[in-house]
């Protein structure tokens, strides 16, 4: 017999502002990282987005992460780049070290 608890709520929470882009709350991995990309990805395929000229990925309040972060704004920066978009990435101080650290 199996029982289930309480569902886990997801440790990163994402709001997507149609007009000016993106923001995210929490922890950013590889667990959460694939939800950030098709959240990128939806911005510009569910909505028209042609007077968008710049989409600011607000990682402002990430308060954990990992290399995925990188790899998050490396996707950002493919999809609007396809799209002829600008890519405005506003760090929190976690994602800046993770950005900056040397390999």
């Amino acid at each position: 017999m199996t029982s289930t608890g309480p569902e886990k709520s997801s440790p990163v929470t994402i709001f997507v502002d149609g007009r000016s882009g993106i923001s995210v709350t929490g922890t950013l991995d590889a667990v959460t990282v694939g939800e950030l990309n098709r959240t990128v990805t939806d911005f510009f395929e569910q909505r028209d987005t042609s007077e968008i000229d710049v989409l600011t990925l607000d990682l402002s309040t990430v308060s954990a992460c990992d290399h995925a972060a990188s790899a998050a704004v490396r996707h950002a920066q493919s999809v609007c780049t396809d799209r002829g978009v600008a890519l405005r990435v506003v760090p929190s101080e976690a994602v800046r070290q993770v950005m900056t650290a040397r390999h």
